[in-house]
């Protein structure tokens, strides 16, 4: 586990105007905290905490806290406890300390790396990570900066969970191990396009002329095939009687 220090200096202004008077003068606010002691404000040079932030132990880094105060010099050694980020900016707002013994365990939030391609992903499917961190219990000094997961055997369909992580000396993993961690789905298929519709049968022309005659007829003729229908002649009108004289 990585560790470096980090100075700091006392404060005994609090408050909403006070905290932004210590972020305009370049300093982020912070409070240390530690079973038995009473809450300490201070204030530390944001740039080296960002550096220490920084570091391949994230969040976990072990801090050698140099707290100024009263003209005095003490070192604690700490760790980040919580971290109040600006939204749009992401600039630390504030950081929360605490006291911790190198002898007795603590608990940590490591991230979970995933390493490999797998084999479902070469057959067409989508890797999803669903979990990324895990809560373990463990010495300061034997946190882990973070816990690889080989998915290279994993298919479509397959998934990996908290209990198939490797097994670390001296790190007791608090999460369920029932939490899934990783899953190969199978991509999803594009919607078929809608079938056409069959176009409307042609209603039949009744007392009326077809439009025009089919493609090779000549105007006036009747179509192959066809016997077009005569009508009936009218019949002859009898004979006028003649007159006798």
């Amino acid at each position: 586990m990585e560790r470096i220090s980090l100075a700091a200096t006392s404060r005994q202004a609090i408050g909403k105007n006070a905290v932004k008077k210590v972020r305009q003068a370049g300093f982020v606010p912070a409070v240390l905290y530690g079973q038995g002691r009473t809450p300490l404000a201070l204030a530390v040079d944001r740039r080296a905490l960002a550096g220490a932030l920084h570091t391949g132990a994230g969040r976990n880094v072990l801090i050698d806290l140099r707290v100024t105060r009263d003209g005095e010099e003490m070192t604690d050694t700490v760790m980040i406890a919580d971290i109040q980020h600006d939204h749009l900016r992401r600039d630390v707002l504030h950081v929360d300390l605490h006291h911790i013994s190198l002898t007795e365990v603590v608990e940590a939030r490591v991230p979970v790396v995933l390493a490999g391609v797998p084999t479902g992903v070469t057959e067409g499917g989508i890797l999803e990570q669903h979990l990324r961190e895990i809560t373990v219990r463990c010495l300061p000094m034997a946190i882990p900066e973070h816990i690889t997961m080989n998915v290279e055997a994993l298919h479509v369909g397959g998934s990996v969970h908290v209990r198939d992580l490797p097994a670390t000396e001296g790190v007791e993993i608090l999460t369920s191990p029932d939490e899934v961690i990783a899953t190969i789905v199978a991509p999803k298929e594009e919607a078929a396009a809608p079938a056409e519709a069959p176009a409307p049968a042609e209603p039949e022309v009744v007392g009326r002329e077809a439009a025009a005659p089919p493609e090779g007829e000549a105007k006036g003729e009747p179509a192959a095939g066809r016997v077009e229908a005569k009508a009936p002649k009218a019949e002859a009108k009898p004979a006028k009687a003649e007159k006798k004289e």
